[in-house]
């Protein structure tokens, strides 16, 4: 077990942009006492070592230079969320107040043990724990240079604190954080829950933020089932790419105030049933085909006769909707976007025989 606390204290105080007369000042030491710490010549006493670890944001081990340190946290990290997840909430707590001794700067541990005692706090309904939760996610925000999970960053920890503060009752205080970090409308839905809540919060607050989570709910599904029907389509399992996109479909049609008018998500429907037929005939079901372009088409056209990309004819759109505007890179017509699913390339041609029929048909008055 090698000991490197010369090294590692001249290595910290460089990374944190110090002189060695401005550690010393932080520290209340002469500079020759830090030069000669550096140079291995002395040793700072324990307090000393500690208030440099605070300072320094870094745990006693890592600042003393233990080679077991990252193995030993790792393993207290673990066996405290493993006794968090069987609710073993006591123990676990005494395991984390241990570890916390141990290693106060060590971000994992922090942030871990933050999340505990919000979990705990919640369960419990323990005041005392959701404000021990805030102290210790507060001190995580500041360890976040040593955090290696990209799942977690400062965006991810100021949300855990925000509802510890809403759970507190202190709505106000949660809802200034929450928009503070709310990137990209990712706090969206909880911003809108928290003002339509029975808090003596204006319920009108919330119409921007619901609109905005609305949205963002609608194209994530978007997004989310055409990557489940390419998928599927990809490991040629045709049928099942086919639910993928009728369930969509569906879906989309759903959200319209009147199923029989036009909405802008009539131009996303139309190439998902026009891809229903190629899957069809893929699938030996060639009796399908038509009518899946058929329907493509009518929705295609009545779109292409009236587009809109307003949020017009769409449920759930409250406050001023004039400014929500749809964008999209499926062609310039919804007519075009149906097209394109069946005439990409290895479709075969008798796909495209049947829709020009169609269009035909419908441009003479024919069959619907």
């Amino acid at each position: 077990m090698k000991l490197s606390l010369p090294t590692n204290i001249s290595k910290l105080r460089r990374e944190h942009s110090m002189t060695q007369e401005q550690l010393a000042e932080a520290l209340g030491v002469t500079f020759a006492s830090v030069s000669k710490w550096e140079r291995g010549v002395a040793t700072p006493e324990l307090n000393l070592i500690a208030e440099m670890a605070d300072l320094f944001r870094v745990s006693l081990d890592a600042l003393v230079g233990f080679g077991v340190q990252d193995g030993s946290v790792v393993a207290l990290e673990e066996r405290i969320h493993g006794l968090q997840r069987e609710k073993k909430y006591d123990e676990a707590i005494s395991e984390t107040e241990k570890a916390l001794l141990r290693y106060p700067n060590d971000f994992r541990i922090v942030y871990r043990s933050g999340e505990l005692y919000t979990v705990a706090g919640i369960e419990r309904c323990e005041e005392r724990y959701i404000r021990r939760s805030i102290e210790l996610l507060e001190r995580a925000v500041l360890l976040l240079p040593q955090n290696t999970d990209p799942d977690i960053s400062e965006v991810s920890i100021r949300n855990e604190i925000a509802q510890s503060y809403i759970v507190l009752g202190q709505h106000e205080k949660g809802l200034e954080i929450l928009k503070k970090y709310n990137v990209s409308g990712v706090h969206n839905a909880l911003i809108a829950i928290t003002y339509t809540g029975n808090h003596g919060l204006d319920p009108k607050d919330a119409e921007s933020y619901m609109m905005g989570a609305f949205g963002s709910i609608i194209t994530s599904a978007v997004r989310t089932m055409m990557a489940y029907a390419n998928y599927y389509f990809k490991v040629e399992d045709y049928a099942s790419s086919r639910e993928a996109l009728i369930w969509l479909a569906e879906m989309l049609e759903g959200i319209k105030l009147d199923k029989n008018s036009v909405a802008y998500v009539d131009k996303v429907t139309a190439p998902c049933y026009s891809e229903c037929a190629n899957l069809s005939f893929l699938l030996g079901e060639e009796e399908k085909v038509e009518p899946y372009l058929r329907r493509a088409y009518k929705i295609a056209k009545a779109f292409d006769a009236a587009p809109t990309y307003k949020m017009e004819n769409i449920k759930f759109c409250v406050g001023d909707v004039e400014k929500a505007t749809a964008y999209d890179d499926l062609g310039d017509s919804a007519i075009t976007a149906a097209e394109n699913q069946i005439t990409q390339e290895n479709r075969d041609e008798i796909l495209y025989k049947i829709w020009r029929r169609i269009v035909a048909e419908e441009s003479t008055g024919g069959a619907e």
